[in-house]
């Protein structure tokens, strides 16, 4: 929700706007996708390019996590063009942020480090902290997907020590997940467990089901490492549980 708000706002919509929206991005926020669709491309007729920016920008999001990746690369390619038209730097940010989770999840990680690079340079020197820790956490989880593992915790440390300044526990529970994910690829399995413990805990507190379910999963692997199977196999059922009693596809990712 927080960076929905700021997208918004971002946009240049009035107040009645912003209002007449919290009930889309609420429901976007809760998991609700086919709802918030349903309320979001109605609002793409007669809109302004700022506006229409941020709309494909919120609708690309409900698509990825739909599992709908080709649709949400379109619809985030559309708000990085709408936003350009309108000469908004920031929205143009937050559409490539947008792209390039898409890309990575689709196993591009090239150009998702690439995206979130360029991103994080129209995010300098905007003041916009939320924007430059999203950037250097975005960029870190392709940047483990590339197999650049040190570089990757030297963004997580980057993110990590602003999120902590902004008090934005669900998106340092993304770090942590990420940062734990760093440790289970070089084998640093009790170092994983605990990253993995302290963004599951968050995660849970902001009931962010995705954020738990990419945990368990995690969990379970390292706990098969360890050899202590049986318990993996019942997070990993949870998880699998879980994502499809909220309708996610988190469990089938395999470039998270």
């Amino acid at each position: 929700m927080k960076d929905a708000r700021r997208a918004a706002k971002a946009a240049g919509l009035d107040l009645a706007d912003r209002i007449d929206l919290e009930e889309a991005l609420v429901l976007r926020a809760a998991e609700k996708y086919d709802a918030a669709l349903s309320r979001l491309r109605p609002r793409l007729r007669g809109a302004d390019a700022a506006e229409t920016a941020f709309l494909w920008w919120a609708v690309g999001g409900c698509y990825r996590f739909q599992g709908r990746l080709q649709d949400a690369v379109t619809a985030f390619r559309k708000s990085m063009s709408y936003a350009s038209k309108a000469g908004d730097k920031v929205g143009r940010g937050y559409a490539l942020f947008g792209l390039a989770g898409a890309v990575r999840v689709k196993g591009d990680a090239a150009a998702s480090d690439r995206y979130y690079r360029e991103a994080g340079r129209l995010f300098e020197g905007t003041g916009d902290d939320f924007g430059r820790a999203y950037a250097a956490c975005g960029g870190a989880n392709a940047l483990r997907q590339l197999g650049q593992l040190d570089e990757a915790e030297r963004g997580y440390r980057r993110a990590y020590a602003i999120y902590a300044k902004l008090g934005d526990p669900v998106d340092l529970a993304y770090v942590d997940w990420g940062w734990g994910e760093v440790h289970l690829k070089r084998g640093e399995l009790v170092a994983a467990l605990k990253r993995f413990a302290l963004a599951e805990k968050a995660f849970r507190s902001g009931h962010e089901t995705r954020g738990v379910v990419l945990c368990l999963h995690s969990r379970a692997r390292c706990l098969h490492a360890l050899g202590k199977t049986a318990q993996a196999e019942r997070l990993f059922a949870q998880g699998v549980a879980l994502a499809r009693r909220a309708r996610i596809h988190t469990h089938l990712e395999s470039f998270t």
